[in-house]
C-alpha cells in the first residue's frame, strides 16, 4: 500500500508541475466563456433596413404599428433583465409599484401594450433613475431588428416589370434589405397576396414578421366589417399565460428547475470524458516515456506491478480532481465578473442535483469513468515500445470513446427510450449515458443493475489492467492487434476463473 501511495503521488507531482497541465487549465475555462459567449453575440441577428410599397392602403400603417409593438416588447424584456441587477426593487415596488409588476412579469397579458401607453422606454428610465444602485450600469437599449426606412421615389414611380427592375437597383446599392410590395387588390375578395423581394431570401425573419403583421391586420378588417364593436376591445390583445407545474417533485418544481437539473449531469459526462481523455492521454504518454528511458525497470525493483498500476490510476485520479477543482473556481469567478446572476442560476442547478437521490450515483459514474478511461489508457501505453505504436493503438481507441458524444442529443430528447435504455448497458459507455439520464429518473432496475454493471467493468479492467502490465510492460515485441487483446482478456478472465 505503501508503494502504491508513493507512486501516486509520484504521478501526480510530475503531472501537475508539467507545463501542458498549466496550459490545459488555463484554456478550458477561456474556452468555455468563448462557448457562452460568442453565440450571445452572434445570436443577434443583423439590422435589416426594409421598405413598403402599399398601393392598397392601410397595411403599411398595420406593419409599422406591430414592429412599434415588438421594439416595445424587446424593450421591456431589456429593462427587467436591467432591474434585476441594477434597481432597487423594493424601493421601486413601493414608489412605482405599476412599473415594478410590469418589470417583474414582462411576459404577462397587456404588459406590452401598458408599457406603450405609459410613455415606453424613457418614461420608466425616468421612473427608475432615483432607484438606480451606486454601481449601476448605463442601460442599452436593444438595437431594433428590423428599421423603415421610407420608398425611394423611384419605386412608388415604377409599376408592372419596371418595378422589378427599380427594386433590383434599390436593393443592389445596399439601401434595402428587403421590399415589399402590398398589391391594389390586397384584402379584396380573398386576394391576400403580397410580393417579397429580398437580397437573402433564406433569412425568413422579416418575411415572417411581415406576414403575421398582415394577418391580424386582415382578421381586423373582418372585425371591423362585422363587428366593429370588438375592434378596439383590449381582449383582442390577450395572450396566454402559462403555470407550470411538476407533481412529481416536490414544491410545484418549475421547467426552469427541471431544466437546471439536466444542465449538471450533461455538464458532468462532458467534463467526464474531456477529463478522462486529457489525464489518461497523458498516463500513456507517461507510461511509454518510462520505458523508454527504463525507468519502469527501476520502480518495477520496488514495488510490484498492481502496486504500480493502481498508484498511477490513484494518481490519475488525483490530478482530475485538481483540474476540475481549479476549473470550476475560475468559471465562478469568470461568470461573477460577467453577469452574477449565472453564479446564482449555477448554484440552483447544483442544489437541485445534489439530492440524496442523484448526488451518490453521479458521483459513483463520474469515478468508475475514470478508472474505467484510465485503465484503458494505461493498458495501452504498456504495451507500447514508442510513442508511434501508441498512437497506432491510440487512435481506435479515441474514435470508440468519443462515440457517446455524437449521440447526446439523441440521449437528451428521450432519456428513458429504448436508444437511451440500450446504450446504458455497453460496458464502456455505461458511466457517462447514465450521468446524463439519472435527473430524468430512470427505472429503478435500469439504476441498479448498470450501477453493479459499472463497478463490475471497473474492477473487472483494473484488473486486466494489472496482468497487461505485467506481461507486456518490459517486452520489446510489436503490440497486439485489437483481436488480440481482446482474446488475452478473455483467456485471462477465465485462468482467473479457474
Amino acid at each position: 500500500m505503501r508503494n502504491a501511495l508513493l507512486i501516486a503521488r509520484q504521478e501526480f507531482v510530475k503531472y501537475v508541475t508539467r507545463r501542458g497541465f498549466f496550459i490545459s487549465i488555463l484554456m478550458f475555462p477561456i474556452w468555455v466563456m468563448i462557448v457562452l459567449l460568442v453565440p450571445r453575440w452572434t445570436s443577434a441577428a443583423p439590422q435589416r433596413p426594409f421598405t413598403i410599397v402599399d398601393h392598397a392602403g392601410g397595411y403599411r400603417a398595420a406593419i409599422l404599428d406591430s414592429l412599434s409593438r415588438e421594439d416595445a416588447e424587446r424593450d421591456l424584456a431589456a429593462l427587467a433583465r436591467y432591474a434585476a441587477t441594477n434597481v432597487n426593487l423594493a424601493g421601486l415596488e413601493r414608489a412605482q409599484p405599476r412599473l415594478s409588476s410590469l418589470l417583474e412579469n414582462p411576459q404577462e397579458p397587456h404588459a406590452v401594450a401598458t408599457f406603450q401607453k405609459s410613455g415606453g422606454e424613457n418614461a420608466a428610465l425616468s421612473e427608475i433613475r432615483p432607484f438606480l444602485k451606486s454601481a449601476a450600469k448605463p442601460f442599452r437599449s436593444p438595437a431594433p431588428r428590423f428599421v423603415y426606412i421610407p420608398p425611394s421615389p423611384e419605386l412608388l414611380r415604377s409599376s408592372g416589370e419596371r418595378f422589378a427592375s427599380s427594386v433590383k437597383h434599390v436593393l443592389e446599392s445596399g439601401r434595402y434589405f428587403a421590399v415589399i410590395l402590398i398589391p391594389h387588390d390586397f384584402g379584396q375578395d380573398s386576394h391576400a397576396s403580397m410580393q417579397y423581394y429580398a437580397r437573402d431570401l433564406s433569412d425568413s425573419d422579416l418575411l415572417d414578421f411581415a406576414t403575421g403583421a398582415l394577418d391580424n391586420a386582415l382578421h381586423r378588417n373582418v372585425l371591423e366589417r362585422y363587428a366593429p364593436q370588438l375592434v378596439d376591445n383590449d381582449a383582442l390583445e390577450a395572450t396566454t399565460a402559462v403555470e407550470t407545474h411538476n407533481p412529481t417533485k416536490a414544491n410545484s418544481q418549475s421547467s426552469r428547475d427541471d431544466s437546471l437539473i439536466k444542465i449538471v449531469p450533461i455538464a458532468l459526462a462532458v467534463i467526464l470524458f474531456i477529463v478522462s481523455v486529457m489525464n489518461a492521454s497523458v498516463l500513456l504518454q507517461g507510461v511509454v516515456e518510462e520505458k523508454s528511458t527504463r525507468m519502469i525497470e527501476v520502480l518495477l525493483s520496488c514495488a510490484t506491478p498492481r502496486q504500480i498500476t493502481s498508484g498511477k490510476m490513484v494518481g490519475v485520479i488525483a490530478v482530475a480532481l485538481l483540474t476540475i477543482t481549479i476549473w470550476l473556481l475560475a468559471l465562478f469567478g469568470l461568470m461573477a465578473l460577467a453577469d452574477a446572476r449565472t453564479v446564482t442560476l449555477v448554484f440552483d442547478a447544483l442544489g437541485s442535483v445534489a439530492t440524496i437521490d442523484t448526488l451518490p450515483l453521479l458521483l459513483l459514474y463520474f469515478f468508475c469513468g475514470l478508472l474505467i478511461y484510465g485503465s484503458l489508457f494505461l493498458a495501452i501505453g504498456s504495451m507500447a515500445n514508442s510513442l508511434a505504436d501508441a498512437q497506432s493503438l491510440l487512435g481506435p481507441s479515441m474514435l470508440i470513446l468519443m462515440l457517446p458524444n455524437l449521440l447526446i442529443s439523441g440521449i437528451m430528447r428521450d432519456p428513458n427510450g429504448h436508444l437511451a435504455s440500450i446504450v446504458s448497458w455497453v460496458p464502456f459507455y455505461t458511466p457517462f449515458f447514465m450521468m446524463l439520464r439519472i435527473a430524468s429518473h430512470p427505472p429503478a432496475a435500469q439504476i441498479w443493475g448498470t450501477t453493479v454493471l459499472a463497478i463490475a467493468t471497473t474492477a473487472f479492467l483494473i484488473w486486466w489492467t494489472g496482468r497487461v502490465f505485467a506481461n507486456h510492460v518490459l517486452t520489446t515485441e510489436r503490440p497486439p492487434s485489437l483481436g488480440g487483446l481482446v482474446r488475452r482478456g478473455v483467456l485471462a478472465l477465465r485462468g482467473r476463473k479457474a
